[in-house]
């Protein structure tokens, strides 16, 4: 299924864009959020188990995922993908200087497997509705959001 975009008009941050510069950019929509309630009673869809036992396998998975990164460990799960736990520093001129306060707010990382850098080679893109040129129609201007009767 494509991806839902709209174009949208925006500062031109490329480098030595002159002042004031604009540049027309697509930007990838959300059509839904899944509740996780929701993405469980999907998987259990496609299994035996109902959606209550996946919520727990789920629950379940994350708490040991979230024990494992704790203690630096990269989580393989296959065709999925990985997750680590990264973190850089700050640099100290001594090796006696260095101080594990030094470090900067550490974060997840997540590499698609197989599976997943598939379906991005693979994505295609829709696109929501028209951009209205403010210069097309001849000054009157343009919005993206629909208009409330």
């Amino acid at each position: 299924m494509p991806l839902k975009y709209r174009i949208v008009l925006k500062k031109d941050m490329s480098k030595g864009a002159a002042q004031g510069a604009q540049l027309y950019y697509g930007q990838i929509r959300s059509m839904e959020k899944t509740s996780f309630k929701k993405l469980c009673k999907l998987v259990s869809g496609y299994c035996t188990a109902k959606a209550g036992e996946v919520e727990l396998v789920i629950d379940g998975l994350i708490y040991v995922l979230c024990m494992l990164l704790e203690s630096g460990n990269v989580i393989q799960m296959g065709e999925f993908g990985n997750f680590r736990m990264v973190a850089g520093s700050k640099g100290s001129k001594t090796l006696k200087d260095f101080d594990p306060m030094m470090f900067k707010k550490p974060r997840i990382v997540f590499t698609p497997g197989a599976m997943l850098r598939q379906l991005i080679s693979e994505a295609s893109y829709d696109r929501l509705d028209p951009f209205s040129d403010p210069e097309e129609k001849n000054g009157e201007g343009g919005s993206d959001r629909p208009e409330i009767e």
